[in-house]
């Protein structure tokens, strides 16, 4: 898995909203910082005042696969 592929983007403008590796799904925004691990849902709400579009994650970090996708 190369770097981009840890990259979890909003699915709207492509902002950078997490990441996720081998510890699990990190959240940095100012001077938060969040790590998730497990199986799990989450709902990010994009930080571009421009955007704000909700993505919806489901992840599995004993599996490593992840699934984004926008809200309609």
């Amino acid at each position: 898995m190369n770097a981009k592929d840890n990259d979890i983007r909003c699915k709207t403008c492509h902002s950078l909203l997490a990441k996720v590796d081998k510890t699990g799904l990190t959240i940095l925004r100012g001077g938060l910082q969040a790590t998730i691990d497990g199986v799990f849902r989450a709902t990010l709400v994009c930080y571009r005042p421009r955007c704000r579009s909700l993505n919806i994650l489901n992840l599995s970090t004993e599996q490593r696969r992840v699934e984004v996708r926008a809200s309609e």
